[in-house]
């Protein structure tokens, strides 16, 4: 009997040499060129991973728009899960190759629109649980450190229930099978926020140094003050030459004694600053109208897929530095007036910048997953030499082996921030280019901006 196909694995340096060869009889050159092309693939995905992000799928209605199709053109919400997620397990989706080392992304057979449902049952369908399991799952793919994405720290007790989930699963399994299983340390996860706020402040600072501006003249108002919105605050004040002239505090309806707490506590620290405390109606779009017409730089860090900030109500002059997922506004109408008016400047606040970046889909995604709609599940949008910066706080971690950055569970406080500041600083982290969703800013929009009517001459 002949052989039809041959396959030989030698080592090869760091790596290994396949050889394939096939008879005519059995394979054409095209199927054996098919062949060989995704065994490459499948060796080079099973490279071990350094770092990791659990995330979760785009609403179905915000597919169509990240991969820019017409709705209809979108497999429907339980197609895409099959598709993606046959066996509901979370899964590797793509990986990043940077000077940091590698970053997978792995995502739960979840869609942005049904995260809250799953925060409150307290059972193995709930969000902390799935989180557990994949963050299980990236350690096994040889993940040192993990972070997470969007709304599931905020929605898992900052990392603190995804551990109580891991820890208990070790418990049981170890009660039932008197052996000890491995579970996620503490160490290796991290929420990824305190990474999210250096990006904040780099993007507010690169906004000014762009458009000539000085924070020291500026009225600043920060909309959500929550986990993000407050320690990008913290840290905007300690990284920044001179504190704004005005600030504003804006939350939603009933918060105004907790920020006026924050207004005392940042008044003592920066007695020539001028605080305000302002609370949102809670209804789209109906911001207060003293924060239109006084604010000159806006950071907004809101959760939920409300409009909240009117692009229309912003003077001319106006910066918008926004770090809300989906964004807190309506992005084809702020890209629309820079384009038209030239007279604000609304950009992301989550994208940092690390050098050269090259992402793959996992080479075992069924083709409509890598050429068809669901193409647009990737995570962010997507900028040559750039990284989510929740993804990036877990490359970070792992390039320093867990030495020299303390992992972050729970609120971000400025010890903490500032530390992943000097990380990133460090490892040449810059800021991205200036951006909406995979937009960059033109230079002449950026010098068009009129100058803000505070702006001392």
């Amino acid at each position: 009997m002949g052989t039809d196909v041959f396959l030989a694995v030698r080592p090869s340096g760091d790596g290994v040499r396949v050889t394939v060869r096939a008879s005519a009889n059995a394979l054409t050159e095209e199927e054996l060129a098919a062949f060989a092309g995704g065994l490459r693939r499948e060796l080079e995905d099973s490279a071990p991973l350094d770092a990791a992000l659990i995330g979760y799928l785009p609403a179905p209605r915000d597919l169509a728009a990240y991969a820019g199709l017409p709705p209809h053109a979108v497999p429907g919400r339980e197609q895409l899960r099959a598709l993606l997620f046959p066996d509901g397990r979370p899964r590797l989706l793509e990986t990043t190759t940077t000077l940091l080392g590698t970053s997978g992304f792995l995502a739960l057979p979840v869609f942005a629109d049904e995260l809250t449902a799953l925060a409150t049952p307290d059972d193995q369908r709930s969000l902390a649980a799935r989180t557990a399991r994949a963050v299980e799952h990236a350690l096994a793919l040889g993940a040192r450190s993990v972070s997470l994405a969007g709304l599931i720290p905020a929605l898992t007790g900052y990392g603190y229930d995804v551990l109580r989930e891991a820890e208990s699963t070790t418990t049981s399994t170890a009660v039932s099978t008197a052996t000890t299983t491995a579970a996620p340390l503490p160490g290796a996860l991290t929420t990824g926020h305190a990474t999210t706020t250096v990006a904040v402040v780099k993007t507010v600072h690169a906004a000014l140094a762009a458009t000539g501006r000085d924070l020291a003249d500026l009225t600043l108002a920060v909309v959500g003050c929550g986990s993000i919105g407050t320690s990008s605050l913290r840290l905007l004040l300690a990284r920044s030459p001179r504190p704004p002239a005005r600030l504003i505090l804006c939350d939603l309806p009933g918060s105004a004694p907790r920020l006026r707490r924050l207004a005392a506590e940042l008044s003592a620290d920066h007695s020539g600053t001028a605080v305000r405390v302002m609370e949102s109606t809670g209804t789209p779009a109906d911001l207060p109208a003293e924060l239109y017409e006084d604010a000159d730089v806006v950071v907004t860090a809101v959760s939920g897929p409300t409009a909240l900030l009117d692009v229309d109500r912003l003077r001319p002059g106006s910066i918008v530095v926004d770090d809300s997922f989906p964004h807190c506004f309506d992005t084809a109408r702020a890209l629309d007036r820079m384009r038209r008016e030239r007279d604000v400047l609304l950009v992301g606040g989550g994208l940092l910048a690390l050098g050269t970046t090259e992402t793959r889909l996992s080479a075992d995604l069924p083709p409509l997953a890598r050429t068809g709609p669901a193409r647009g599940t990737q995570f962010q949008p997507h900028l040559p030499g750039t990284l989510a910066s929740c993804r990036l706080e877990s490359l970070l971690h792992a390039h320093h082996d867990g030495t020299q950055l303390p992992p972050i569970h729970g609120l971000v406080d400025l010890p903490h921030a500032l530390a992943h500041w000097d990380a990133a600083e460090a490892a040449g982290v810059t800021a991205a280019p200036l951006h909406l969703l995979d937009h960059v800013i033109p230079e002449t929009t950026l010098k068009a901006l009129p100058r803000p009517r505070t702006l001392r001459p």
